[in-house]
């Protein structure tokens, strides 16, 4: 039987940029809202937590706040390393520098 740990690990390495999110979530929402803005929405795949099954859900987000050291949503991951949060893409855009993150992370080509 594979662990929650392993499976998280897992989903981390299967997708280039993966985005853990709850679907009632603003700050989830945010985010993909930056990733529409930038044309990339369909490279990044959405972990929606809350529509697993609860104790499912409830692991996953455990080992993901393991591998992360936060408890958040969203939490993104690019290239296998934690990327950041809504915070760190409000951040961005208050700079304008997205496009060139995105780009030095292989979301924009």
């Amino acid at each position: 039987m594979v662990s929650y740990a392993e499976k998280a690990h897992s989903l981390i390495s299967q997708h280039q940029f993966l985005m853990l999110s709850k679907s009632w979530c603003p700050d989830c929402h945010y985010a993909i809202a930056i990733f529409k803005k930038y044309g990339v929405l369909d490279k990044v795949h959405i972990l929606e937590l809350d529509k697993l099954e609860e104790s499912e859900a409830s692991q996953l987000e455990k080992a993901f706040t393991q591998i992360s050291g936060r408890k958040w949503v969203p939490t993104i991951f690019a290239n296998g390393e934690k990327f950041g949060t809504e915070e760190d893409l409000k951040r961005l855009e208050s700079y304008d520098s997205t496009e060139e993150e995105f780009r030095k992370i292989g979301l924009l080509k």
